[in-house]
C-alpha cells in the first residue's frame, strides 16, 4: 500500500511538471507570435507612410527632370508594392521601391549644378523616404528574428500539443538596399540604423 502511494505521488509530480513545461512553451509561442504581429504592424505602417510620400517626391522629381523614365519606373514600383497579396511578396516589392527611389535621387543629383549644392525640397523628401526605408528594414529584422525563435520553439517536442494553435509563420523576404551615405545620420532618429520603432525595438 505504501509503495502505491509513492508511485501515485511520483506520477502526480511528473504530470504537474509536464503541465508546467507545456504552459511555459505555450506562453513562449504566444510571446513570439505577438512580437511578429507587432513587427508586421510596424512594417505596414512604414510602407504606407512611404507610399504616401512618394507622389510628392515624384512631382518634385518631374519638375526637376521632366518626363524621365526613371520616374515612371518609381511610380510602377509603388503601384506594384501596393497591390501585392501578402507581406512575403511585399518585402520583395519594397526592395524594388527603395532601389527606384535611389535611382531617381541619383538623377536629381546629376542634374544639380554641383555636388555641393545646398539641399532643396527633393533632397528633404529623400531624407524622409530614407527614414521610412529604415523603419521598414528594422521592422523586417525584428519580425524575422521573432519568426526564427518561434520556429525553433515550435519544432521542439513540448510544442507538439500546440502546433494546431500556433501554425507556421514565414519570414518576410526583404533585403535592405545599400544606404545612401549622403543621408545617414548617427543619432537615434528615424533615419538611423540605431532606430527601433515601437515595441519591436525591445530586446528579443
Amino acid at each position: 500500500m505504501q509503495w502505491s502511494w509513492v508511485v501515485l505521488i511520483a506520477v502526480l509530480v511528473l504530470a504537474a511538471g509536464i503541465v508546467v513545461l507545456l504552459t511555459i512553451r505555450y506562453n513562449q509561442l504566444s510571446l513570439n507570435r505577438s512580437l511578429t504581429r507587432e513587427a508586421r504592424r510596424q512594417f505596414d505602417v512604414a510602407r504606407a507612410a512611404r507610399h504616401g510620400l512618394v507622389p510628392v517626391y515624384v512631382a518634385e522629381a518631374r519638375r526637376l527632370l521632366g518626363e524621365d523614365p526613371r520616374i515612371a519606373d518609381l511610380e510602377s514600383a509603388v503601384v506594384a508594392a501596393q497591390t501585392v497579396r501578402s507581406r512575403i511578396d511585399a518585402g520583395v516589392a519594397e526592395h524594388v521601391v527603395t532601389d527606384a527611389v535611389r535611382t531617381v535621387a541619383a538623377g536629381i543629383r546629376e542634374k544639380a549644378s554641383a555636388p555641393e549644392a545646398p539641399p532643396g525640397f527633393a533632397d528633404d523628401l529623400l531624407v524622409q523616404l530614407e527614414g521610412h526605408e529604415t523603419h521598414i528594414g528594422a521592422a523586417v529584422r525584428h519580425h524575422n528574428a521573432s519568426v526564427r525563435a518561434y520556429t525553433r520553439r515550435r519544432a521542439r517536442v513540448l510544442a507538439l500539443p500546440w502546433r494546431g494553435v500556433y501554425t507556421e509563420i514565414k519570414q518576410i523576404e526583404y533585403t535592405p538596399s545599400e544606404p545612401d551615405e549622403r543621408h545617414i545620420h548617427d543619432d537615434v532618429s528615424p533615419g538611423s540604423e540605431n532606430y527601433r520603432p515601437g515595441r519591436v525595438g525591445e530586446e528579443l
